[in-house]
């Protein structure tokens, strides 16, 4: 083999090797749902997350309604809760706004290790009156 066929070989599979670690790193975990006539106040599952990547802490909503009780519904505030101890406050890691009547997806950035669970503290712009049905709930973390 020539040197410069020996020479293209290597850069070839060099180009290879940088553009496998150029790939985003996957996800440590997910998990999916549904919501179905929620409150202002209820809890999403809790899920452990051993911040053993670089991903963000990402939540999308599809398909927000009232499930068919009061008023119409397109957007819900969620609020992403790190657990802590009995004897300390949970930690508040972040609020965002979802306009979910079709689909939205917020991301909370990378969290530190912990037990993590979202609240819904608004719907429809509110803390009381409105009934939530989702849809689809997606968490990657």
């Amino acid at each position: 083999m020539h040197n410069s066929k020996k020479l293209g070989t290597i850069l070839g599979g060099l180009a290879i090797v940088m553009l496998a670690s150029a790939v985003p790193a996957h996800a440590e975990g997910s998990w999916s749902s549904s919501m179905n006539g929620v409150r202002t106040g209820f809890d999403s599952r809790t899920w452990t997350d051993n911040n053993s990547d670089n991903v963000s802490t990402r939540i999308a909503l599809s398909g927000c309604s009232n499930g068919g009780t009061g008023a119409p519904v397109t957007n819900t505030q969620l609020q992403l809760t790190r657990q802590t101890a009995w004897y300390q406050p949970d930690e508040n890691r972040g609020r965002y706004t979802f306009h979910c009547s079709s689909s939205d997806a917020n991301a909370f950035g990378r969290q530190p290790a912990g037990n993590y669970h979202f609240t819904v503290t608004r719907i429809q712009g509110s803390t009381t009156g409105f009934y939530l049905s989702v849809r689809s709930v997606a968490v990657q973390y």
